[in-house]
């Protein structure tokens, strides 16, 4: 295998300090490299062997440090294993050993020298990380004790990554010369560590990875990462089963949903290296009922060589030419930027665009647009269009608003601007996320994400005109649990849509999940109604049904069935009530339980309250709760949702239904205990 691309794979030469090395050598190549420093000897040219094999002066791999010298705290006693406590992922390097001074943090100083070494070839090539603080941060050259070559990091920024790098140093002059490599932490602020990786003399300077390997690297690094959390995050009691997730680690927003080819498609967004915010990649997962997901490789990931530092939220298609499209945010650059990756019909892997960027600011003109982000794709009367949020007049704080933009070809690879297509009325509301755009019936609906509950406006598109025109507005779930959803149209003419449940403690090993499928429709009045997807259905077990009960103050209804993942039914008539609903997750004492209680005026959903009257033509109270461990999702007479995180005691599993100050009447009652979908 060539040298480069055993570099580029991941894999480290075997070498020794101080070893050439050529993996094919034999006692021939041993005599041309003797007969090569005779002819030197002989000419008494002091110049460098052509074409020689490389010479490893350390790639780090040993159990420590061996006769390199060490002083100070900062590096230890043996190299680092990649990413340190508290630091960001590491990337870049080779092998599984690093010279990582962040051992302590930031804080801590040291050096790192190495024993001497003569210089036999025309370049010294390493890769290199960390801090740009020159000749505080950096890996020096010594020629005699004095320094005669020197590099630093790269990074500044909180934007900047851990990412190594090659670097080269041209040291031919320096030829059969002694010398020491010194690697230095003199800095004790913000990003006051070096990291080092695999020094090598050598005839050539590296080899720069092509995006395919840096592809490779990164998603194999990713999926490790993933992977070594894995068992943690299955081992938590308080995670969803019925909900989907990401296998490990953080996700949020559901991206790109689509139908094709009889799959159902997710894209989510997906830290690998942890169960917090951070590193954007794209999950991707897949399903043939809607309910059973298969869980996929990474589809996207941050092109580092590009400048790429996340991976957000976006949509995918399928382009008029018939090949499947993302087109995402992409983030890292001046300012961001919206990006596109193409994949065959299986959808599984994903090549960016050599194009790229798709879309940049220039489009807007003298248009300034802020947050600019979040495409969302959709189609109407031959053409072609995306949305994406963001906010103008930053000056003033920002006014939220949706622009829109045609494609002007059928590779989708040509766009224009068109304009601002939504602005909000409400001047409180400062910029507006993922903002999802689509018909249904002969109406136009906008679901929008305003860094608060998700609202909805349901009017007309003029597409002469490129303006929305909304009449009737609402909000898409009540809770701060629910946010940024995303939706298809499937191979039924169904509207799905999805949204990000947030807010579980952090440190499990997974920290977030999807609503179950909601199916949209508007209701003759022209409401919007939404209700879990009936496939749901395939998912219940044991089950318990009782019709026409009484309540009265002071004596509730116990189920006979309890659980933690469960699916409920409740029509209740309130009477004369002052206030009647369910408890779960009810302790045996009664003292404890998730209350979601109706007042005739207002629903209170576990400490969320929200206006909610009966229509004229509505005598009941129509629940429909899921609930999945640590997740409970509440339809309320199917025009109202609302969504919670809890975390009640293990051991609470009660179910009752009760009234408080009068007299209600349970219509029908059915509970279901409901199976994985994994």
């Amino acid at each position: 295998m060539p040298q480069a691309f055993r570099f580029l794979c991941g894999a480290k030469p075997h070498y020794t300090p101080g070893q050439m090395h050529r993996p094919d050598r034999n006692k021939w190549s041993n005599l041309a490299l003797l007969l090569a420093f005779s002819l030197l000897a002989f000419t008494a040219q002091q110049t460098v062997v052509a074409d020689a094999p490389d010479i490893l002066i350390a790639d780090f791999e040993g159990p420590d440090y061996g006769h390199w010298q060490v002083t100070g705290e900062a590096f230890g006693n043996e190299p680092a294993h990649g990413t340190l406590p508290n630091q960001m992922p590491v990337t870049g390097y080779l092998g599984k050993g690093l010279v990582n001074s962040y051992l302590r943090g930031d804080q801590s100083q040291g050096t790192l020298t190495s024993p001497d070494f003569k210089i036999l070839r025309s370049n010294i090539n390493f890769l290199i990380g960390g801090g740009y603080h020159p000749n505080e941060t950096c890996i020096n050259l010594l020629i005699d004790g004095k320094v005669v070559r020197t590099a630093t990091g790269k990074s500044r920024t909180p934007q900047d990554t851990e990412r190594l790098t090659w670097a080269t140093w041209n040291v031919a002059e320096f030829n059969r010369r002694n010398a020491q490599i010194q690697i230095v932490d003199k800095h004790s602020g913000g990003w006051g560590h070096i990291n080092i990786d695999q020094i090598v003399q050598s005839d050539h300077e590296p080899a720069i990875p092509t995006a395919q390997d840096e592809k490779r690297e990164l998603l194999t690094q990713a999926m490790a990462s993933m992977q070594a959390n894995l068992s943690r995050a299955e081992a938590d009691p308080t995670r969803p089963i019925y909900h989907f997730h990401a296998p490990a680690n953080w996700m949020n927003d559901p991206n790109g949903p689509l139908f094709h080819h009889g799959y159902y498609h997710m894209f989510y967004q997906f830290n690998p290296y942890g169960d917090n915010w951070g590193n954007m990649h794209w999950g991707h997962a897949r399903s043939r009922d809607l309910v059973h997901w298969e869980q996929l490789p990474i589809a996207l990931w941050p092109s580092r060589m590009q400048g790429e530092e996340h991976i957000y939220s976006g949509c995918s298609l399928i382009t008029p030419t018939g090949k499947p499209m993302i087109i995402y945010t992409s983030i890292g650059h001046p300012l961001p930027e919206q990006w596109a990756a193409l994949s065959d019909d299986d959808m599984i892997d994903w090549q960016k665009l050599p194009a790229n960027p798709l879309l940049t600011e220039t489009l807007h003109g003298k248009t300034k647009v802020y947050d600019w982000r979040d495409p969302f794709y959709f189609e109407d009367k031959g053409h072609h269009y995306l949305v994406a949020g963001g906010n103008l007049n930053e000056a003033r704080g920002g006014e939220a608003i949706v622009n829109l933009y045609e494609a002007g070809n059928d590779e989708l690879t040509q766009w224009k601007y068109l304009g601002v297509l939504f602005k909000h009325p409400d001047a409180s509301i400062k910029n507006i996320e993922c903002p999802n755009f689509f018909k249904l019936g002969n109406r136009w609906v906008l679901a929008i994400s305003p860094y608060g509950p998700v609202q909805y406006f349901i009017g007309d598109f003029d597409a002469t005109t490129h303006q929305f025109t909304a009449t009737r507005h609402g909000t898409m779930d009540f809770s701060d649990a629910y946010y940024a959803p995303n939706c298809l149209l499937d191979q039924q003419g169904r509207r799905v849509m999805w949204g990000w449940v947030k807010g579980f403690k952090e440190g499990h090993g997974w920290n977030g999940c999807l609503t179950v499928p909601h199916i949209l429709t508007l209701s003759k009045e022209g409401e919007l109604h939404q209700e879990p997807a009936p496939e749901l259905q395939t998912l219940r077990g044991e089950s318990f049904h009782k019709t026409e009960m009484p309540l009265q103050a002071g004596k509730p209804f116990q189920s006979e069935l309890k659980g933690d993942t469960l699916e409920i039914l409740a029509e209740i008539e309130p009477g004369t009530a002052a206030a009647s609903g369910l408890k779960l997750r009810q302790s045996d004492d009664g003292r404890n339980a998730v209350t979601i209680a109706y007042d005739g005026n207002q629903l209170d959903v576990a400490g969320t309250k929200l206006p909610f009257k009966l229509h004229d033509n509505e005598k009941t109270l129509q629940l429909h709760i899921l609930l999945d461990k640590s997740v409970m999702e509440v339809f309320i007479n199917h025009r109202e949702c609302v969504t919670k995180v809890i975390y009640p005691e293990a051991a609470d599993l009660g179910v009752s239904l009760f009234a408080n100050g009068g007299q209600a009447r349970v219509k029908s009652l059915d509970i279901w205990r409901i199976k994985s979908i994994w």
